[in-house]
């Protein structure tokens, strides 16, 4: 209050001194939504002085209110992918992103041929792992459930995953 009483004696307008001020706000809430975990609380302050920096411009005069709103609409995208973008480096967002860790892809030729024979080293419920030739494969049973250790058959491959069927008991 005190601040808007010294800028109505200085000559100054109210409304104008009150937008940059709540444009201020705006600013520091969300430079702070970037590194403190407020549930939403400090992005909805931003907008919140957002709206009300607009709506002061506005009440100071027309050409101030509607170059603040076109600053305010232009310039949210950037601000909001530029933040975006710093937030990725904080400790915060290291905490929160999962790290997927993606290993080498299977070449095809390298799966078993049809006919191969191998052990379950897991239950096939319809898909788990087989041993065959001493390499381990994800494998899907075409005849069900197969449990682990029973003795299976290659009967062909799809999109990397063997097809097998269980081997008649000897």
């Amino acid at each position: 209050m005190m601040l808007l009483a010294q800028a109505t004696t200085a000559g100054t307008d109210p409304w104008l001194l009150a937008g940059f001020v709540l444009f201020g706000v705006a600013v520091i809430a969300l430079s702070l939504e970037l590194v403190i975990p407020s549930a939403g609380v400090l992005s909805t302050l931003c907008v919140l002085g957002l709206v009300g920096s607009v709506v002061c411009f506005f009440l100071h005069s027309a050409l101030w209110g509607f170059a603040s709103l076109a600053a305010v609409l232009g310039g949210a995208p950037f601000a909001i992918g530029y933040g975006l973008r710093l937030w990725t480096f904080t400790p915060l967002a290291r905490r929160s992103v999962l790290h997927a860790e993606v290993g080498e892809p299977r070449i095809a030729a390298a799966l078993p041929l049809a006919g191969s024979e191998g052990v379950c080293r897991t239950d096939l419920r319809p898909v788990g792992r087989v041993e065959i030739e001493g390499t381990v494969h994800e494998a899907i049973a075409e005849d069900g459930f197969i449990e682990s250790g029973a003795r299976i058959r290659v009967s062909g491959a799809e999109s990397g995953t063997l097809r097998v069927r269980r081997m008649a008991a000897p």
